[in-house]
């Protein structure tokens, strides 16, 4: 192999397993994501995992003599859209510059991932963010 396609191959090598490290690192904070919020004067917490699911609520036992069923129940919405927005900030956050735009959304074209050519090492560097030779 001539030495100049080595050089190549390496550089290649070399930035694939540095955003390998970097997918890797984004991995871990994107699995510790969750949210915490409250409503209705503090007397509803709710706590939200990194998909927006409810893991936890909390009543305060002033509820039963302060709010009607209605208000419990927009007070419980409130605060689970409040964390579920606190998930999707970070979730950008923690993906910025690695994801494409939209992924913490579930708004991407994984299409436009992949190379119409894998031959192709100018399109690869490109891909990659690798400058021109």
């Amino acid at each position: 192999m001539r030495a100049e396609w080595q050089a190549h191959i390496d550089e290649l090598l070399q930035t694939y397993q540095e955003k390998r490290r970097q997918i890797q690192g984004m991995q871990s904070r994107l699995e510790a994501i969750e949210a915490e919020a409250e409503a209705a004067d503090g007397m509803v917490k709710v706590r939200v995992d990194r998909q927006g699911r409810l893991t936890s609520l909390e009543l305060d036992p002033r509820v039963r003599s302060e709010l009607g069923s209605a208000e419990l129940a927009e007070a419980i919405m409130n605060a689970s859209r409040d964390a579920q927005a606190q998930v999707a900030d970070q979730m950008r956050a923690a993906m910025r510059g690695l994801a494409p735009e939209g992924a913490a959304e579930g708004g991407v074209d994984f299409g436009k991932l992949l190379l119409e050519r894998p031959d192709d090492f100018d399109a690869i560097r490109e891909h990659l963010g690798i400058p021109p030779r």
